[in-house]
């Protein structure tokens, strides 16, 4: 079931969702599902992470690494709002890093509205 009502825009770097018809716990298992098989790890407290830091470190670019966050919490008239921010910028992988951080960004954007 689709659960996407709107998106707020903003002009932090953040993304910002609504949903409608369903609790802040329900779209929390249903935010894990997504990030698990997008290929992220959940490291708790709404982190986040795919790849390997050090390796990111280590080889730049050539080695993906993102982290985000994501906040959940109960919007009004039983929505709930979902926060998806940054956690990493990119920049041990140079401006590349930088650009696949803002792809991977757009590409989350793009899967939030499909819950």
């Amino acid at each position: 079931m689709l659960y996407f009502k709107e998106n707020i825009p903003n002009k932090d770097s953040k993304l910002i969702y609504i949903y409608k018809d369903i609790t802040v716990i329900q779209m929390q298992k249903e935010v894990e599902m997504l990030m698990l098989s997008l290929g992220y790890k959940h490291l708790g407290q709404g982190l986040f992470e795919k790849g390997n830091r050090m390796m990111r470190l280590l080889f730049g670019a050539f080695c993906k690494y993102f982290k985000f966050r994501v906040h959940i919490e109960d919007y009004n008239n039983g929505e709930v709002k979902v926060t998806v921010s940054k956690d990493t910028t990119g920049l041990s992988g140079g401006a590349i890093g930088v650009n696949q951080v803002k792809t991977e960004f757009y590409n989350l954007s793009r899967a939030f509205q499909t819950i």
